[in-house]
């Protein structure tokens, strides 16, 4: 798949009265890179998952970074406790990774993931009855209703994850893409998302046209550092000879990180690390740790 920078005048959207458009350009080329499904397709919504996961972190007085947010996920077995930033980082995992269903059940799993309290009917009052809105203000509303409906830092949580699955569910992709709550890392949005007063008004659809027209392309220029990388690592895979190593390959592009744990198609763990620090030194794969032990790889 062969994908395009955006134009300037789209990557320069924030001026006023220009947000609406370059939010829509964005997510026109963000929208056709997800409809292709690439095999990269599973790196990218992780890695927005874990970007999401770090901006949000800071809303539940978290102090963790990327990189122990990888590390309370990734090295932390499922059945145990990862601890605040693990459960932060999981819960934005399980959004990017659930289908996209706009029912009681997906409705239902959606606010297991931070306020199991909050009755599924709860976030269906929120979205209300949007379909003539476009995919942005349709978004952009039912989180204002939500966090005006659910007071604390789980309600902006909650309300930034409903914002993606509304969009989702508009664009009709199969599984939410974390965005919204991306946009908290960037200082001059940071303040209008943060807001405690949230109307459905025009202030507050312009301010999230501004963010989605912001992170929708940088997740697509994101797509395309991906596209990139995932071509040299199939470059490097030729010069690999390893049993297993389609397995491998399959669950390297699946995710943001992964240990030589997850590659049990290679028969041994001592095996697994072989192969990835052999595509490391053929430039397929990074390392993201720079430690010596407990390592974890990824595009």
């Amino acid at each position: 798949m062969l994908l395009q920078p955006l134009p300037a005048w789209v990557r320069r959207g924030r001026e006023e009265g220009g947000a609406a458009l370059a939010a829509g350009a964005a997510f026109l080329a963000l929208d056709q890179a997800l409809r292709a499904a690439p095999p990269w397709l599973g790196t990218l919504r992780l890695r927005q998952a874990l970007a999401a996961a770090a901006a949000t972190g800071r809303l539940l007085r978290l102090r963790e970074g990327l990189a122990e947010l990888r590390d309370a996920h990734h090295l932390t077995r499922p059945a145990d406790d990862p601890g605040p930033a693990g459960h932060l980082h999981r819960a934005w995992r399980c959004l990017a990774t659930q289908p996209t269903r706009f029912d009681a059940s997906g409705l239902a799993r959606l606010a297991n993931l931070v306020a199991p309290a909050v009755a599924p009917d709860d976030l269906l009052m929120a979205v209300g009855d949007h379909e003539a809105a476009d995919p942005v203000t349709a978004a952009a509303t039912a989180a204002a209703r939500l966090r005006a409906a659910i007071a604390g830092p789980d309600g902006e949580l909650l309300s930034l994850m409903l914002a993606d699955l509304v969009l989702a569910t508009r664009f009709g992709w199969a599984n939410p893409v974390p965005l919204l709550a991306t946009a908290l890392a960037h200082s001059e949005l940071r303040a209008q998302l943060e807001r405690r007063e949230r109307t459905s008004g025009p202030e507050w659809i312009s301010a999230c046209q501004a963010a989605y027209a912001i992170v929708a392309g940088e997740t697509y220029a994101r797509a395309l550092d991906l596209a990139r990388r995932a071509e040299s690592l199939t470059i490097a895979m030729q010069a690999v000879r390893t049993r297993g190593a389609s397995h491998g390959l399959a669950v390297v592009l699946a995710d943001d990180v992964v240990t030589a744990t997850r590659l049990t198609g290679l028969g041994s763990e001592r095996a697994a690390r072989r192969f990835l620090d052999r595509l490391v030194v053929l430039g397929g794969l990074r390392e993201h740790t720079g430690r010596t032990t407990f390592r974890l790889y990824g595009l």
